[in-house]
């Protein structure tokens, strides 16, 4: 008797086992399947087909790009507007903002560079980009 109590205690746990993994397993999948869908709502909000794109060329004409020389280094700004802006700028200014943005030098390597702090190179380089700024407005209006 009292096995058949324990057996059918074993039973009773099993099946609570298995039904609680069951449950556990239809809560994952539905999850996942809630994340999937706002996945692709989030895809379809933000990404554009490529078939949408307009067609650009692969290349495009070398002569209209702008080449600055640093530390015999050519840097090739694309952007004419970018480009026109920075011919404008004194040299100091100009490679201060070619380092940091297109050479990708840190604060510290510019400062020394320039025998400055590297506070004074962050407020050139602030009073710089705001110069760019205006400079790149004027251009465009």
């Amino acid at each position: 008797m009292m096995e058949n109590s324990n057996q059918k205690r074993d039973e009773q746990w099993k099946k609570h086992k298995q039904h609680t993994f069951d449950s556990f397993c239809k809560k994952i999948i539905r999850n996942e399947l809630v994340d999937f869908y706002r996945e692709l709502k989030r895809q379809r909000a933000n990404e554009v087909s490529l078939n949408i794109i307009r067609e650009q060329p692969i290349f495009h004409d070398i002569s209209d790009d702008y080449t600055f020389l640093i530390n015999g280094m050519e840097i090739v700004v694309q952007d004419n507007l970018l480009g026109a802006a920075l011919e404008k700028l004194d040299d100091r200014k100009r490679e201060v903002v070619l380092l940091s943005y297109f050479l990708n030098l840190t604060d510290v390597e510019i400062a020394k560079r320039f025998d400055m702090s590297t506070r004074k190179l962050n407020r050139l380089r602030h009073k710089t980009l705001v110069e760019l700024k205006k400079i790149i407005k004027m251009e465009e209006g």
